[in-house]
């Protein structure tokens, strides 16, 4: 039995071969319509620069490559954008050259803008054309520059500079100063109708001693809707006949209890120091003034706790003394913790 069925199995006949999966072919797109318009402007239509409220139009010349009369109807429009359609009214006939002009208004918008207006045609193969443009509009308000500088200032000047703003329109600007004013400096608002001048001057002394350098940062309203605060930076540097390196002595750790305080002349010419002395307890001046020189210094030793001191030191070149803050960090200091009350609980609703 085993042999016979080994040989009924070889003479059973093999199986078909599948037949090859169908080949399935993509239909071929629909060929895309030839444009039945050319434009002889430039596209997209570029205006440029443009004021907040300054109307412009946008020129669009189009040449009918169609070979019968065709008809445009208005479908949508951009913001800011008008057309009258009595341009569209007539049909174009084949080889006509027609300018399209459109209407931009910028009011309420700012910035890069992009637009469009859709036309529809009566050609059901390109049954609508759009058209674009672009602009940069330009804000109602401006500031001639949102930072400036006072450079060097000497102790007994008071430089005064100007911050310019200008609302583009026509409408009257206003400004106001927002938030407060440092005592060093002084501000007027002068108004001109769409025109205003911020006017700031710095009165050197007013600076607390040790201040050589400063940034000013202020802020200012104005009535524009679409910029009602500006930002503006004022920097200076105050430029003594002697220059006191550091401008304040700190001692910031326990064990340093002697640092020193150098004294150099801006111009390079020799100087004597007439008098130099400590006015407050916790600090000792260790050297008396010496001979004339471009380049003098003074140790300052530190005899206690004591949180500040001044050190005034007047100088043959200075109408006034050079004063410089003596201070010492105490590192075990702690600031001390804020008393948070204790929460009311409600008698009414027991735990």
């Amino acid at each position: 039995m085993p042999i016979l069925a080994v040989l009924l199995l070889l003479q059973t006949p093999a199986p078909a071969p599948a037949p090859p999966p169908a080949v399935t072919l993509a239909a071929k797109p629909d060929p895309v319509a030839l444009a039945r318009i050319a434009l002889t402007t430039p596209f997209p239509v570029h205006l440029g620069s443009v004021g907040p409220r300054e109307v412009r139009e946008a020129l669009f010349g189009i040449r009918s490559l169609h070979d019968r009369p065709f008809t445009f109807r208005l479908l949508d429009l951009s913001l800011g954008l008008s057309l009258d359609e009595a341009q569209l009214s007539e049909a174009m006939k084949p080889g006509e050259v027609r300018m399209l002009r459109i209407k931009v208004d910028p009011t309420g918008l700012e910035g890069f803008i992009k637009g469009a207006l859709r036309l529809g045609t009566d050609d059901p193969s390109q049954p609508q054309y759009i058209l674009r443009y672009d602009m940069a509009v330009r804000p109602e308000v401006t500031v001639d520059s949102a930072r400036k500088s006072l450079g060097e200032v000497a102790p007994h000047e008071s430089p005064e500079i100007h911050f310019r703003f200008l609302r583009e329109g026509g409408d009257p600007l206003k400004l106001t100063l927002a938030g407060e004013v440092p005592v060093h400096l002084t501000t007027e608002l002068v108004h001109e109708g769409p025109s205003a001048d911020l006017r700031l001057t710095l009165h050197p002394n007013r600076l607390s001693p040790g201040t050589t350098a400063g940034l000013e940062v202020l802020k200012v309203a104005t009535n524009g809707p679409k910029q009602p605060l500006f930002t503006l930076y004022l920097d200076w540097r105050l430029a003594t006949p002697v220059v006191p390196v550091p401008s304040r002595v700190v001692f910031s750790d326990l064990k340093t209890t002697l640092l020193g305080l150098e004294l150099t002349a801006r111009d390079g010419k020799p100087f004597r120091i007439l008098s130099a002395e400590v006015h407050g307890k916790g600090f000792q001046l260790l050297d008396t003034p010496g001979p004339e020189s471009s380049r003098q210094v003074l140790r300052i030793r530190r005899t206690g706790t004591t949180p500040e001191a001044m050190l005034e030191v007047q100088c043959s070149s200075m109408a006034e003394p050079l004063k410089v803050p003596l201070r010492f960090l105490d590192p075990k200091a702690r600031p001390a913790k804020a008393i948070i009350p204790p929460a009311v609980v409600d008698e009414h609703h027991p735990h």
